[in-house]
């Protein structure tokens, strides 16, 4: 007890120094704890998961474009025989998903929600917990299906209502029973809100469970070596470890029931918080160097009243310690303030529970006692053998400066960094962003009937609404049908998607599409009994090189003989998924009026007034289809969801930069605030001799300075070389520039200068005379 009370009053003593000590841990801790938390929960996936390490999941590999695509589409009637070949394994999963499912309960409309039809066997591949009633029979009898809590509790406000029924007007079978509520554990791969029985004709993916004591890597050996029926015929299969198929985000799953992570988000959220901790720690460090003078002073005058060295030890170890024990407490309480918001910034599934979970705990409490027992042991040893004329030669001469300086530009290096890798960043962000801005204002559906409600019936009835500018009919709008079909000079199966639009001219202008020479193609629209329009995606992949392919029939690079349309123009590629994949290939046939086969009306709207069209629609669609739920796409935030990735980085980038910046500011401001005090008499004599406050300020100043420069110059390597690894991901990204540089350094400069200038000011202000009497 009499030791902490020594402590209690050092501390108070030394507000400063505490406040900033204690700041500075208790966010680098935070941060460096909620983000292990966040990397254990997804490389620990399927954690819950018994059978999770002879779990595979049947991939093929499609030449489409370009590049090859790694799909899960598996047809039905091959899985039968794929499995009869090998013994090993002990069952199969055949799965399909819908997604933004909307059901019906007693006449009120839920939507967004997930439906997953699955074969019986999924309970061996995905552990379900059923709250009420048995999941098996939703998976067996059709006409019956299984919801999760959450679902019963949004739609029933309770968990109790097997028996009751449900419609999901997409499907075939519009009306189900509920026979369970299910809940799925926390770490799972899977996210649906409903399972029902899968339909033997629908298209699927697939995954098998091997015999316990298989060989995995080598079953994984035979089975891609074994021909097997695939997409285009006779072909080999790969597969994927439920883990590998989660850090898979080029995947293209047929199963938007499972989820998907990228890895990379993992290595650089973790890094980005052991950075911050450096900061903290670097910032307690240089604070202790300053605070360790009077804590020598303070310690020889107690061994003079006769405290032995292992009393004086064990202060000193309980100084140390119980800083960061403390930090640890408050970091807890900051955990759990920022638990809900670090969730939403990252799309994280952290709950409190989780972070004190056997898989957490050990892990932070480890990393807890290695950052406090060995400083505090260190500390102990150390200081208690200085002399104060030791001190002094060590901790106020040039090998201080040195460790200062180092450690103070490590924190620049690592601020500077964090702010130029957010500026790379979001210069990709803003290429998603401008991609995007062709698409906003703009809602897409698709009419069911069109001898029941005409399109043109649609039209005059819309066109009234307020905010509407502009509507374009089309077949099948922005998202429409595509054809494999053989790339030029490529053998028989060296295939590419082909989209094919049909569309009325201001389909064009609309979605802000620019043609190649617009003044050539409206010449030849009126002329042509059947104008077609490419993309330069077309021309690279199917025309030979050289040939213009204006004027030329479609049916010259196309093997369709269905295909008649006459080329007058080239619109530039555009962007609609992800800027990972490269744009595919398309024809669009023009027609000056609606077709029959025209059912998708395309909506320009005044983005204020959006929540009152929609509504309005809705209320029009009812009208006509009173079982049929009103749906609609949004281009905009479908560009924007499958670019998520790249905002999720914005986002952590941008918050741990800011904090990295924020505790280098927090550390020099007490820096410079005793090397202030401890160079009071300095500034005094300079300015007897006729030194200036400018002058003063400028000798204050100039150290950090020359640390940022240092930093700068080491960091522009390092981010250049990262960050262009980074980008080569994306078949369309952006390219580094000096100002992804020069802005993080300028602003560094700029709040290092006001933060140096508030501590300094007043001493370089202060009456000479009275600084020299103060020291």
């Amino acid at each position: 007890m009499h030791t902490l009370k020594i402590v209690l009053r050092s501390w108070w003593r030394n507000k400063l120094f505490v406040t900033i000590s204690l700041v500075s841990l208790v966010i680098g801790i935070t941060c460096t704890n909620l983000l292990t938390a966040f990397v254990l929960y997804e490389y620990n996936i399927e954690y819950n998961n018994p059978n999770r390490n002879r779990i595979l999941r049947l991939i093929q590999t499609l030449p489409f474009a370009q590049e090859e695509m790694q799909g899960t589409f598996v047809y039905h009637e091959s899985v039968p025989e794929i499995i009869s070949q090998f013994p090993e394994i002990e069952a199969a999963l055949r799965t399909q998903s819908v997604t933004h499912t909307k059901i019906r309960v007693d006449n009120e409309d839920f939507s967004d929600l997930n439906l997953l039809s699955a074969d019986s066997t999924l309970e061996k591949f995905f552990p379900i917990e059923t709250l009420t009633g048995k999941v098996k029979e939703a998976l067996t009898h059709p006409g019956t299906i299984a919801i999760s809590q959450e679902v019963a509790k949004r739609c029933f406000g309770t968990t109790d209502c097997i028996g009751k029924l449900l419609e999901i007007p997409q499907s075939g079978k519009n009306t189900y029973r509920i026979v369970a509520v299910f809940r799925l554990p926390s770490q799972s791969m899977l996210h649906a809100d409903m399972l029902t029985s899968l339909n033997a004709p629908e298209g699927i993916t697939c995954s098998i469970l091997l015999k316990q004591g298989t060989d995995i890597d080598t079953f994984r050996q035979r089975f891609e070596a074994t021909e097997l029926p695939t997409l285009l015929g006779k072909g080999y299969y790969h597969t994927l470890s439920l883990q590998e198929s989660y850090f898979n985000t080029a995947l293209q799953d047929s199963d938007q029931c499972i989820e998907h992570r990228q890895k990379a988000l993992l290595s650089v959220g973790l890094l980005s918080a052991l950075l911050i901790l450096f900061i903290g720690c670097f910032n307690y460090i240089n604070l202790s160097f300053s605070r360790l003078l009077k804590q020598i002073r303070t310690l020889h005058i107690e061994c003079l009243l006769g405290a032995t060295h292992r009393q004086i030890r064990w202060q000193l170890f309980v100084d140390t310690f119980l800083m960061v024990i403390i930090a640890f407490m408050l970091s807890i309480l900051l955990m759990s303030d920022l638990l809900a918001s670090f969730n939403a910034i990252i799309t994280a599934k952290l709950s409190l529970s989780y972070l004190f979970s056997s898989q957490v705990l050990p892990i932070i409490l480890l990393f807890v006692i290695i950052l406090s027992i060995v400083p505090a042991e260190y500390m102990s040893r150390k200081i208690h053998t200085l002399s104060e004329s030791s001190y002094r030669s060590f901790f106020t001469g040039r090998k201080k400066q040195r460790i200062v300086a180092a450690l103070v530009t490590l924190q620049f290096i690592i601020s500077i960094g964090l702010l130029s890798a957010f500026m790379v960043i979001r210069s990709q962000m803003d290429l998603i962003e401008q991609e995007g801005n062709r698409y906003k204002g703009i809602i897409e559906f698709s009419i069911v009937d069109s001898a029941h409600s005409p399109l043109q019936t649609w039209i005059e009835e819309i066109k009234p609404i307020t905010g509407v500018e502009s509507i374009v009919p089309s077949r099948s709008g922005l998202y429409p049908m595509s054809m494999a079909v053989p790339r030029k000079g490529g053998e028989e199966n060296d295939l590419l998607m082909l989209e094919l639009y049909e569309v009325c001219p201001d389909f064009l202008s609309i979605y802000n599409l620019e043609l190649s020479d617009a003044k050539q193609t409206f010449n030849l629209l009126p002329r042509t009994p059947i104008p077609a329009i490419i993309n330069e995606a077309f021309i690279r992949y199917l025309v030979p090189a050289g040939e213009n392919p204006i004027g030329q029939p479609i049916s010259k690079y196309i093997p369709e003989e269905n295909e008649k349309g006459t080329i007058i123009g080239v619109i530039k590629d555009f962007k609609k998924y992800s800027l990972t994949n490269n744009i595919f290939p398309l024809r669009m046939l023009l027609h000056e009026t609606p077709q029959e086969n025209f059912t998708t009306l395309t909506i320009q709207f005044d983005e204020k007034n959006r929540a009152e069209l929609i509504d309005h629609i809705r209320r029009l669609w009812e009208k006509k289809y009173p079982n049929t739920p009103f749906e609609y796409t949004d281009p905009h935030k479908i560009l924007m969801s499958y670019n998520q990735e790249v905002t999720d980085f914005s986002r952590i980038l941008l918050m741990y930069a800011s904090i990295s910046l924020f505790l280098t500011l927090f550390g020099l401001f007490g820096i410079t605030h005793y090397a202030i005090r401890q160079r009071i008499r300095e500034i005094g004599i300079r300015k007897i001799h006729g030194a200036s406050p400018w002058q003063i300020l400028w000798l204050v100043n100039r150290p950090f300075l020359c640390y940022i420069g240092i930093a700068f110059v080491l960091t522009i390597p390092v981010i250049c070389y990262s960050m262009n690894y980074w980008l080569q991901q994306f078949a369309y990204h952006t390219h580094l520039g000096i100002i992804h540089f020069l802005l993080p350094l300028l602003f560094t400069i700029c709040i290092t200068l006001l933060t140096v200038c508030l501590n300094s000011y007043r001493a370089a202000r202060n009456n000479p005379v009275e600084s020299i009497k103060c020291e």
